[in-house]
């Protein structure tokens, strides 16, 4: 997938929730889960086991599908992840990192 999916879940789950008026610490303890793993969660750098994602669609009463929607992410971030996203692609490949590299020079 071209978007960062763990990032995706994050920011719709932390959007939800303090919608509905949640903490971190009120939401972890309605999922059963330590209050480090939900920030991990919606910082992106963690992700849900299905068993939390079906528990937060119970307890925030949504669809699971509406967790990973991404319609609500910004352009730019949604390109600062493909961005992303396509450098972990050529972290191995010298002669591809050199004309990044390059390229980049040249913008700044």
């Amino acid at each position: 997938m071209e978007n960062n999916v763990c990032k995706i879940l994050g920011h719709n789950i932390k959007k939800i929730r303090s919608s509905r008026g949640l903490t971190q610490n009120k939401l972890a303890e309605l999922l059963n889960i330590e209050v480090k793993s939900l920030s991990l969660i919606e910082t992106g750098k963690g992700f849900a086991s299905a068993k939390t994602i079906e528990k937060l669609s119970s307890v925030l009463d949504i669809q699971v599908a509406e967790l990973f929607e991404v319609n609500d992410l910004s352009d730019n971030e949604l390109l600062y992840s493909k961005i992303l996203n396509r450098i972990q692609l050529i972290k191995n490949n010298t002669q591809k990192l050199e004309a990044l590299d390059f390229i980049l020079k040249r913008i700044f």
